[in-house]
């Protein structure tokens, strides 16, 4: 049970970095990106299954979006950051 509470916080230090890292990104891409493009940057995605790290990358994105972080720019179909975020 302890072990299994370990795992649990070392999953969301690992989810937090990577939000970080994705956020970060889009403030150093003011055009935005897509999901496609994040997973890759970020090497979510490998040369044999870019989709399934798209899939990761999509999922992350969302969530970011519900909490405020990124925006989504519906007109250009990418994230971007949101400059008034906490």
């Amino acid at each position: 049970m302890m072990r299994d509470l370990a795992i649990a916080e070392r999953a969301q230090l690992g989810l937090e970095y990577i939000e970080d890292a994705i956020v970060t990104l889009l403030t150093n891409h003011p055009d935005g990106l897509t999901a496609t493009q994040v997973a890759e940057i970020l090497g979510l995605a490998t040369d044999t299954d870019v989709e399934h790290g798209s899939q990761i990358a999509a999922g992350i994105l969302q969530m970011l979006v519900r909490s405020g972080r990124v925006l989504w720019h519906d007109a250009s179909g990418r994230f971007i950051d949101n400059p008034d975020k906490l």
